[in-house]
């Protein structure tokens, strides 16, 4: 392989390699949620339709929105809010696990003292996802709630929690018909975040391996044409070149060919007649003679008719 083909190859690979960390940028994000200060403020964005509350929001160390859905039953669903972390911060607990910031859900037209099943629904949720409720007004306020993980179609889970009206996980403390419900859906942060980082960085090696195949394949294809191209030339330079046979004139054996002289003497008189041509034509002087009888009788014929003349 030529120096010019490892240049070229060796910057396809740097490009290769910043292209897979900017196809990844997910795991910078997870960097710095883990090592450094969680700056994201994932407020949630609340919809309904009917008796359905939806809740929409980009999760920590993600950059894409997921929608969590919100439903009652032994009651009416009356609202669903978001609960800043900093209300409910407290030192037995980690922001990182809490994906999104809390909700409070408010629930009416429950019997007094009875219970109502809540139920949120996502595909964002994954079979470990457990659900956490705060209660202000207990001495421990955080609780790990008896919640039913259960798996639907597509990679849907459903979280299933039990209130009762004046219960632990009530709010308000009082029967009266009415639950406040807070807390939220809860994952090991660092289960998270180092199982993304292996599936990400494992991508990138995946890209930069199939790149290396392809720049090898195509150094083979290129030093193939190499050599064809250097075989092309001294097969060239080696074969020697074609003999030019130069025609032979008709009847050139003289012993075979008969003299004819007339034509001989035809073309020497043609050779003649054309070189005669070409020479500068010879001067023709026409000179007479002083002495011829016309010119005697015109000098008297002049002389006569000259007066002075005939006075002598």
């Amino acid at each position: 392989m030529t120096a010019k083909y490892k240049r070229i190859f060796s910057a396809a690979w740097i490009m290769g390699s910043l292209l897979g960390l900017l196809l990844c940028p997910g795991t910078i994000r997870t960097g710095h949620a883990a090592f450094g200060e969680d700056i994201e403020k994932p407020k949630p964005e609340f919809s309904r339709e009917g008796d359905r509350v939806t809740a929409k929001y980009i999760p920590r160390a993600k950059s894409t929105s997921v929608q969590v859905h919100f439903t009652v039953s032994g009651g009416k669903l009356v609202e669903v809010r978001g609960l800043e972390w900093e209300i409910a911060e407290r030192p037995e607990v980690d922001v990182k696990n809490f994906k999104s910031a809390l909700f409070t859900i408010e629930i009416g037209d429950v019997s007094p003292g009875a219970e109502a099943m809540v139920t949120l629904s996502s595909d964002f949720f994954t079979s470990s996802t457990q659900f956490y409720v705060f209660n202000e007004k207990l001495s421990s306020p955080w609780m790990v709630s008896e919640c039913e993980n259960i798996s639907l179609p597509d990679r849907v889970q459903d979280l299933v929690i039990k209130v009762i009206d004046g219960g632990p996980y009530d709010s308000d403390g009082t029967v009266n018909g009415r639950i406040f419900f807070v807390g939220g859906p809860r994952d090991s942060f660092w289960a998270y975040a180092l199982g993304t980082l292996f599936i990400r960085f494992f991508g990138i090696f995946l890209v930069l391996g199939i790149l290396q195949i392809c720049m090898e394949l195509s150094g083979r294809i290129f030093q193939k044409m190499d050599i064809n191209n250097s075989q092309k030339g001294m097969r060239s330079e080696s074969e020697p070149l074609e003999d030019v046979s130069i025609p032979q004139a008709i009847g050139n054996d003289d012993g075979e060919q008969a003299i004819d002289t007339e034509s001989v003497s035809a073309a020497a008189v043609a050779l003649h007649i054309h070189l005669s041509r070409l020479r500068a034509p010879e001067r023709l002087e026409l000179g007479t003679s002083e002495s011829t009888g016309w010119i005697q009788h015109g000098r008297q014929m002049a002389m006569g008719a000259n007066p002075s003349n005939t006075r002598r």
